[in-house]
This record gives structure tokens, C-alpha cells and sequence, in this order.
């Protein structure tokens, strides 16, 4: 349940401190060692912008449905660059400690 409140308070402070911020929604795989289908899971993140053709901050949450032990949940921050409506980012997940790579939709706009 902490980690739960923890994620929404972090969500809430990068949504209130970026006016134009954008969501990520897509597939999170932690990287090192073995890679299996434990290491797959979903994310959703608040990135810097939601422009079109950007390099881009983010932070949010992963979950591994699959994944071992108790902890299946992490928080991650990371950099990456977005396109017409998807995006990719590398970051390092602070709940797991483990780097991840991300891909999915992000809400742009050409302005």
C-alpha cells in the first residue's frame, strides 16, 4: 500500500510541476541478466512535453504481472525521445533497482 501512495504523489508532483506535460503508456522490460517473461511488464509515466519530435523526461510506474518475488511494482525515472504519438525511454527503476527500457503511446501534439 506504501508503494501505491508513494506512486501517486509522485505522479501528482511531476503533473503539477510541468504545464504541458504528456502521458507515456506502453511496455516496460527490465534489462540485465536473464531476460524472460517476468521481466515484461506494463508502464505509465508523466513525460516533460507533449510535442511531436522531442527528447523527453519522464518518472512513473511499471508493473510485472508476472514478475518474482513480492515486489511485482516499481517506480522508474528516465530520459528518451518521442515521435508522432509513441515514444521509447531508457531509464533505472528505484523500486527494483534494474534499468528498463520503455516503448509505447505518448499523447502529442504538432504545435
Amino acid at each position: 500500500m506504501k508503494k501505491w501512495i508513494l506512486a501517486a504523489g509522485l505522479i501528482s508532483v511531476c503533473t503539477l510541476a510541468q504545464a504541458d506535460g504528456g502521458v507515456f503508456l506502453g511496455l516496460s522490460m527490465q534489462l540485465g541478466g536473464n531476460i524472460s517473461a517476468r521481466d515484461i511488464g506494463l508502464t505509465a509515466k508523466v513525460v516533460s512535453s507533449n510535442r511531436e519530435d522531442r527528447a523527453v523526461l519522464g518518472g512513473g510506474i511499471n508493473v510485472y504481472p508476472f514478475g518474482s518475488g513480492p515486489t511485482r511494482i516499481g517506480i522508474d525515472v528516465g530520459a528518451g525521445y518521442q515521435g508522432s504519438r509513441f515514444g521509447a525511454m531508457v531509464g533505472y527503476d528505484l523500486l527494483l533497482g534494474r534499468p528498463t527500457l520503455n516503448a509505447g503511446y505518448v499523447n502529442t501534439t504538432n504545435r
